[in-house]
C-alpha cells in the first residue's frame, strides 16, 4: 500500500517494545537485499555497472529539464508543428495547469514553429524544446499542433571526438562527412537537438556561414548572444575548407559547401544527436 492511517499514542505505547524488535529485525533484512541488488547491478569481475533500460515516464510526471535523453536508438521521433498559433508548453500532462512557457508560432527566421515530439500520453504530446537549458523538455496538447503522420525518417548524429556527421535514414547511414566543430573556448554543447531554421544563403555571399546553414534548437553553453542573435547552434558549410577536421569555430558544426547541401533538404524537426 501506498499510505496508511498512523497509530495512535496509546498503540505506539502498547506495542513500542515489539515493533523495536521488528523493526531491528527488518533492517537487517534490508541491509542484506541492499547488498544482493548492488551486486546485481555491477557488472562481472571488472566492475563496470550492467547497462539497465530507462524506465518510462509515468503520466504527470515532469520531467521538463536539462539533458533528459531519449533512446534514440529505439525511440520514434515525429515533428510537432504549430496550428498556426503560439504552443503552450506544460510541465505535465494536467488539463488543469497553467503554461511554464509559450512559444511563437514563428521562429525567428519566420518559419513554422516545429517541436520535436518522443513521448505521448492522452491528448498530450511530450517534446523537446527550442529552450535553455540544452534538450530541456515539455508537454504540448495535440490540439495546439500538427503531428506527421509517420516517425521521422531522418536523423543526424554528430561525432565530437571524430569531427564526424553522420546522416541516416531509418537507421542506416546515408552520407558521412568530416566538420569542424567548436573550440575549447567555445565548444559545441551535446544533447539532444533538432532542425528549427533551414536557410539557403547561396544568394548571400560573404555571411561566414557557406552557402546553407541549418538552425537547430541547441545554444552554446558559453555565449547568451552571438552576432545580435541568441547564441543559437547551427551545421553550416564554409568558404574555408581547411576548417575542417579543427576545433575551431564558436560552437556550430561547419561542414564543407558541398557536404552541407546533402543536408540542405532535411524536414523541420529532423533529430540532431551530437555526442
Amino acid at each position: 500500500m501506498d499510505s496508511w492511517p498512523p497509530p495512535t499514542r496509546a498503540e505506539r505505547r502498547r506495542h513500542g517494545r515489539r515493533v523495536t524488535a521488528i523493526v531491528v529485525g527488518v533492517v537487517v533484512l534490508l541491509l542484506a537485499a541492499a547488498a544482493s541488488v548492488f551486486a546485481l547491478t555491477q557488472g562481472g569481475d571488472d566492475g563496470e555497472p550492467s547497462a539497465k533500460p530507462p524506465s518510462s515516464t509515468a503520466a504527470g510526471q515532469t520531467v521538463a529539464g536539462p539533458n533528459v535523453f531519449a533512446d534514440f536508438g529505439d525511440q520514434q521521433f515525429h515533428s510537432a508543428t504549430t496550428n498556426d498559433a503560439d504552443i503552450p508548453v506544460f510541465a505535465a500532462p494536467d488539463p488543469n495547469a497553467q503554461p511554464v512557457d509559450t512559444l511563437s508560432q514563428r521562429t525567428e527566421y519566420l518559419l513554422p514553429r516545429t517541436l520535436l515530439a518522443f513521448n505521448s500520453y492522452a491528448d498530450w504530446v511530450q517534446v523537446y524544446l527550442p529552450t535553455r537549458p540544452n534538450s530541456s523538455t515539455g508537454w504540448v496538447r495535440t490540439s495546439d499542433v500538427k503531428m506527421s503522420a509517420q516517425p521521422l525518417p531522418w536523423a543526424v548524429k554528430v561525432d565530437l571526438a571524430n569531427y564526424r556527421v553522420t546522416v541516416l535514414k531509418n537507421g542506416a547511414v546515408d552520407f558521412e562527412a568530416d566538420a569542424a566543430i567548436g573550440s575549447p573556448e567555445y565548444p559545441t554543447p551535446t544533447g539532444i537537438f533538432y532542425v528549427t531554421d533551414p536557410l539557403d544563403l547561396r544568394n548571400q555571399p560573404g555571411t561566414g556561414y557557406g552557402v546553407f546553414a541549418i538552425g537547430l534548437s541547441g545554444h552554446s553553453d558559453v555565449l547568451t548572444d552571438f552576432a545580435g542573435g541568441d547564441g543559437q547552434i547551427a551545421i553550416h558549410g564554409t568558404d574555408n575548407p581547411g576548417d575542417i577536421g579543427q576545433a575551431i569555430s564558436h560552437g556550430c558544426v561547419r561542414l564543407n559547401n558541398d557536404d552541407i547541401m546533402r543536408l540542405s533538404t532535411l524536414p523541420l524537426g529532423t533529430p540532431v544527436f551530437i555526442t
